[in-house]
């Protein structure tokens, strides 16, 4: 499953995970995020950075005993399956690229959702602070499907549309449980009885029309370019505009403070400042503790 963060990859994943022959045990970027490609072209695995992500040590796969990306794609795969017989899932919000230079011939299902309502979502999450610098999160995605959409053929891909999936969950899961070469079964919508996570509401859908302004709209939309109308949504209709400079630089302040004020409030001041000043004079090896406290938190903030 392929699709940008905030678009529904993590309901989707826990209906499929739902199904009797299904296994999607959660987000796996790690299996490509950590790859690296040594001068005779093929891939290796940075083991260091890979052990001290939060997903990978989240899941249920081991660190591998070797950094040759085969022999360690496969044994994280097998421990993702464990001894469950069923079809291993995988979800990517982005290198769909080296993802297909591991697996040639794996299916893909594209997840969409409407880019304003994932740019509106990332504020939530204290990835952005205006509307207008949340757009790179879908717009890097679907640059990225565009880039390899080509090496998988038609056949092997599904689009699912996240509207379509909250409006008739039944029905679109019967589309992708079809594709995949399985029934559909109720099961799949269980999830909310074990899970913090709510049923399907069609309100989910173009939350957009009410929660941005017509300004907001005017500005995010020429970011999108073509991608919007050629992902089948619809302009708002709202003329289209640049912003000025000033006027860039005051939503660029405010995006900025509003991501500094999410961080200190949930970390503090101390770690999020040595991770960024670390990084900016090229010592990012030495966040390495405020990084792991970072980590501890979020994990015991997780939905």
């Amino acid at each position: 499953m392929f699709g940008a963060l905030r678009s529904g990859t993590s309901m989707l994943r826990l209906m499929l995970n739902g199904h009797p022959r299904l296994i999607c045990p959660g987000e796996t970027d790690f299996l490509v995020d950590f790859l690296r490609q040594v001068p005779d072209g093929s891939w290796h695995y940075d083991l260091e950075r890979l052990s001290e992500n939060r997903i990978f040590r989240s899941s249920r796969a081991n660190l591998p005993e070797t950094a040759d990306a085969a022999t360690a794609f496969k044994a994280m795969l097998a421990d993702l399956r464990g001894d469950d017989p069923g079809m291993l899932v995988l979800v990517l919000h982005r290198n769909l690229g080296r993802l297909l230079d591991m697996v040639p011939d794996i299916p893909a299902i594209h997840l969409l959702r409407d880019p304003r309502d994932v740019a509106r979502s990332t504020i939530g999450m204290g990835w952005s602070g205006h509307v207008y610098f949340g757009t790179k999160f879908w717009m890097e995605t679907e640059h990225e499907w565009d880039r390899n959409v080509a090496r998988v053929s038609e056949d092997r891909r599904i689009e699912t549309r996240y509207e379509d999936l909250v409006r008739d969950p039944e029905a679109v899961l019967g589309e992708i449980c079809t594709f995949l070469g399985e029934e559909y079964d109720p099961g799949m919508l269980s999830y909310p009885d074990y899970t913090t996570y709510d049923r399907p509401d069609a309100g989910l859908a173009e939350q957009w029309r009410r929660k941005l302004s017509a300004n907001e709209l005017s500005l995010v939309e020429p970011l999108f370019g073509d991608l919007l109308e050629d992902r089948g949504y619809a302009p708002s209709g709202e003329p289209p505009r640049t912003p000025g400079q000033l006027e860039w630089l005051r939503m660029w302040v405010k995006h900025k403070r509003s991501v500094w004020r999410f961080r200190i409030n949930k970390f503090g001041l101390h770690d999020p400042l040595i991770v960024a000043l670390a990084k900016r004079v090229g010592l990012a090896h030495l966040t390495r503790p405020a990084q792991r406290r970072m980590r501890e938190i979020t994990q015991q903030n997780l939905k």
